[in-house]
Parts: C-alpha cells; sequence; structure tokens
C-alpha cells in the first residue's frame, strides 16, 4: 500500500479507546477525534429510524454523554466483538431510551425491538458503510492535493467520476489524455480500496 495515501490521524478503535483514558491534552484530542469519528453515523442511524432533525443533535449528544461517562469502566476486547457492534447497541438504547414508545419501526415501537432485529442491523450497516466511504474519500482527496504530482490525477477522478464529466471534455481541460483520465479513476478507486481495507481491518 501507498504509505501518502494513509491519514496520519487514522488510527485503530483500540488506539482511539486507550487514548480516551490518557492525559488531558491527548484525552481532549482523542475526544475531540471519536466525536468527528462517530458522531456522523450515530446521526445517520437516528435520521434512518426516524428521528427529527430537531432531534439528531440530542441523541448524538446522549450517546456520546453515555460513552463518555461508561469509558473509564470500559475496557475494549476485540474478541468479545467488534465496537461498531458496541456502538450500535449504544446507539440503539438511546434511541429507544428517549422515542422507544413514539418512535416505530416496520409498525413496532423501538421498546418492543431487539437491537439484534434484521432491520436494525441493517439499518446500521448501511449508514456504517456510507460514512466509511465518506470519510475514506475525505483521506484519499487530502493527500491527494498535499501532493503536487496527484493534484491532477485526483481532479480527473472528481470530474470524471464524481462530477459525471464525459472523459474527453475531462481531458481537454486538464492537458491529459482520455487513457489519462481512465488511468486516474483507476488509481483513485484503489487507493479508496486500500483505506477502506485500513478501517475494516480496525473496526
Amino acid at each position: 500500500m501507498d504509505p501518502t495515501f494513509l491519514h496520519e490521524s487514522h488510527a485503530t478503535r483500540a488506539s482511539l479507546l486507550m487514548r480516551l483514558k490518557s492525559d488531558a491534552s491527548a484525552r481532549e484530542m482523542a475526544w475531540s477525534e471519536f466525536e468527528h469519528r462517530y458522531a456522523p453515523m450515530i446521526a445517520g442511524f437516528a435520521r434512518k429510524m426516524g428521528a427529527r432533525p430537531h432531534d439528531v443533535g440530542d441523541l448524538v449528544q446522549d450517546v456520546l454523554l453515555g460513552f463518555y461517562a461508561a469509558q473509564p469502566r470500559f475496557c475494549y476486547d476485540p474478541s468479545k466483538g467488534r465496537f461498531r457492534g458496541y456502538l450500535k447497541t449504544c446507539t440503539w438504547r438511546a434511541l429507544r431510551d428517549r422515542f422507544g414508545k413514539t418512535m416505530q419501526l416496520n409498525g413496532r415501537p423501538l421498546d418492543a425491538i431487539d437491537p439484534a432485529d434484521h432491520a436494525v442491523e441493517a439499518a446500521w450497516n448501511d449508514v456504517w458503510e456510507t460514512e466509511k466511504l465518506q470519510r475514506a474519500k475525505e483521506i484519499v482527496r487530502e493527500r491527494c492535493l498535499a501532493d503536487e504530482s496527484r493534484v491532477r490525477t485526483y481532479r480527473a477522478f472528481e470530474m470524471y467520476v464524481l462530477q459525471e464529466q464525459p472523459a474527453e471534455q475531462v481531458a481537454l481541460e486538464l492537458g491529459l489524455s482520455v487513457d489519462s483520465v481512465h488511468q486516474a479513476r483507476h488509481r483513485i478507486i484503489k487507493a479508496l480500496r486500500e483505506v477502506m481495507h485500513e478501517f475494516e481491518e480496525s473496526e
């Protein structure tokens, strides 16, 4: 894997969770990273479950504050399951506690649904994978734009893949061959897959 595509602050779940217990300065940075990494997933899941826009922020704070309160006693043990599953359970409980009798999923109130229910699992996994891909895009974009030799490669990918412009038009605007535009697509997709793989290994 090309190390220039790795984000310096990308840490495994275990190391991030350990830093949440460190000294004040490191702990503050770790909590900021934790919120940046997981708040969008919590919010996305809440919206998918039917939370109203003005309730989503409160739900995110419920989960983060609950995790903050439990952190001194929490010991991450990967052998007992992935962190994504633990966070899903925490988020589901917060949803159930706040909206259990008023919010429904497939015609059933939340407080009557097990967090292992297929519909809950499917919704959580969809949000998790979507947010993971978005974060991978941000990392790859950041690394490419910081490296002058890769700026045009990323720009070609952005125009051709994300903006869906014709390869011929992209090539003309960027001063590239059409083949180079296709190669840019291949290289950035490969970089995205590598970053996604890094995420999967640390879940």
